[in-house]
């Protein structure tokens, strides 16, 4: 992880990732879904110690770029990603590649709450 830190070649944050296996394609979520078993299309892991992440649980954005990414080298137009942290989390990304867009479906999990009060 050190060297991580130490390393020149990025400035915010590195996305490790793969092909899911097949033998470990499927996974099984709860939540509205129960019993459901998604097939995983890739899994990842995202660290930024360079602007004080160490491991980002679950990475939308890095999502946005991995999915047209998997999309395209596995020929689908939706595809799902499995962040391998700690906590860990599922995100469907749709591909809408005539419009340039991704969206990104999944379940979130409220670390801060507040309020914001600015003078009008």
């Amino acid at each position: 992880y050190s060297s991580l830190s130490e390393w020149l070649g990025y400035s915010r944050g590195v996305i490790i990732c793969c092909v899911a296996g097949k033998e470990s394609s499927e996974v099984e979520i709860g939540g509205n879904r129960p019993g459901c078993k998604p097939v995983v299309d890739f899994r990842s892991r995202f660290f930024g110690p360079k602007v004080g992440i160490d491991e980002d649980p679950v990475t939308g954005s890095a999502h946005c770029s991995l999915g047209p990414y998997f999309g395209t080298k596995l020929g689908k137009k939706v595809v799902i990603g499995k962040q391998e942290s700690e906590r860990g989390g599922l995100v469907e990304c749709i591909l809408k590649q005539e419009e340039g867009r991704v969206c990104i479906v999944g379940t979130a999990v409220m670390t801060v709450s507040g309020m914001l009060s600015m003078p009008i």
